[in-house]
């Protein structure tokens, strides 16, 4: 029988910290769904990482901490805790955290 998952903070204690994008960050993955839908909570120190087409369709909301988001056309948007944002596949973007960020995530890779 199928039964929803639970998203936890806490279950990022179980996970070790990787380098990802020159910062040590830890991803635990609570559902994969096949065909490149997975959800879970990810966690990373500060760092700033710029790419000219965001790898995937995510949706995230902030658990803690602050993510900055700057775009070619000059504008910024900022999320904090209790904010959720959606970001299109494609999307040129500079991702920026001053400081350790945990976010619950929605990722489609296709």
């Amino acid at each position: 029988m199928s039964k929803a998952v639970r998203l936890a903070a806490s279950d990022l204690d179980a996970v070790e910290a990787v380098l990802e994008d020159g910062a040590m960050a830890k991803t635990a993955v609570r559902l994969d769904s096949g065909g490149g839908l997975s959800s879970g909570v990810w966690e990373s120190e500060a760092f700033t990482w710029e790419t000219d087409g965001y790898p995937v369709d995510e949706t995230c909301v902030i658990i803690e901490g602050v993510v900055e988001f700057r775009y070619p056309d000059g504008s910024v948007e900022t999320y904090g805790p209790g904010e959720a944002f959606s970001v299109k596949k494609g999307t040129p973007l500079v991702w920026h955290q001053d400081g350790t960020v945990k976010k619950f995530f929605v990722i489609r890779e296709s």
